[in-house]
């Protein structure tokens, strides 16, 4: 169960860091825009810190995986740490930004997604699979065996990520429109008839 559990959540944290380094690079106007508009670092920090974000995502994603490939555990471990380590920073940054009431968009992936404790809390569990991932992997625990168990943990990797990176996204509550349909004095008809 550790060894699923270790891939699983090694799983994640690659997957978001390479969708992360994905969405920085295809779309490279998005986080030095999003970091001007939260107003916390000074105009000539903005495009070296979203670069450092960027390459930090990209550099581990590529070193996670060929770790991984390589069955070097200590590296892997490695990787893992640095990665809860930048994910507990985009958390902790996200926390700032709203206690010190600064919106705008996250800047965390190709969709303008607000900033908001929906972002944090994924930065945050992010941060947590990564930090159990980086355990795991440091410790004497065997792989998962077999293509079985290989396959769970890739489906469940896949899955948990995927739910964790539209989780922002999926909470906005759209803005209210201006009007709003009247109410009638008939109930409005139902299905059968009722």
């Amino acid at each position: 169960m550790t060894s699923l559990l270790a891939a699983t959540a090694t799983g994640v944290v690659l997957l978001a860091l390479l969708a992360g380094g994905a969405a920085h690079l295809s779309r490279p106007a998005a986080l030095p825009g999003a970091l001007t508009a939260h107003r916390l670092l000074p105009r000539r920090a903005v495009v070296p810190a979203a670069r450092a974000a960027t390459a930090a995502e990209s550099l581990l994603a590529v070193a996670g995986v060929a770790a991984l490939l390589a069955g070097h555990r200590a590296a892997l471990a490695a990787v893992l740490g640095a990665a809860a380590l930048v994910f507990a920073c985009y958390a902790l940054y996200t926390g700032y930004a709203l206690a010190a009431g600064r919106g705008g968009p996250c800047g965390c992936s190709r969709s303008d997604v607000p900033l908001s404790s929906w972002v944090a809390g994924r930065a945050w569990a992010f941060a947590g699979l990564a930090a159990v991932g980086a355990a795991l992997a440091a410790g004497a625990g065997d792989p998962p065996e077999g293509p079985a168990e290989w396959t769970t943990a890739a489906l469940a990797a896949v899955t948990l990520a995927a739910l964790l990176w539209v989780l922002p996204a999926a909470m906005v509550r759209p803005a209210a429109t201006a009007h709003t349909p009247a109410r009638s004095g008939t109930a409005p008809a139902v299905e059968g008839g009722h």
